[in-house]
């Protein structure tokens, strides 16, 4: 089973705030022993998440991580995000979608929001 990564993102105008997501792809791609990690969005930029999902499979992938690069659990991920995946893998039944979960609380995050205070002050 070739497995796939696929980054889903809000999207954005701003194409800075679409940037961190690249860079979290090229660095998994250099860390991971996956070959095949993709990006997507759910609103504004392309590629939109069925063309992130086709590009896996494009790509050779049988299985699909869809990770929702979110922070909070809001409608997209509990709503959206689901029904994208679905509406998708119902129209290609050879290749298995499994979601993850958003970033929600982590020890981690709050490592991060102390950072970003250490820096203000």
């Amino acid at each position: 089973m070739k497995t796939a990564i696929l980054l889903i993102g809000h999207g954005s105008r701003a194409s800075e705030a679409n940037e961190a997501m690249y860079q979290v792809a090229a660095t998994l791609k250099e860390t991971q022993s996956v070959a095949i990690i993709e990006c997507a969005f759910l609103e504004i930029n392309q590629p939109d998440i069925s063309i992130g999902l086709s590009n896996c499979r494009l790509a050779g992938a049988t299985r699909v991580l869809a990770m929702p690069y979110f922070l909070h659990l809001g409608n997209h991920v509990q709503k959206d995000l689901p029904g994208i995946i679905a509406t998708w893998q119902a129209a290609n039944p050879g290749i298995e979608v499994t979601m993850g979960r958003h970033f929600g609380y982590s020890p981690k995050l709050v490592e991060l929001v102390q950072e970003r205070i250490n820096e203000v002050l």
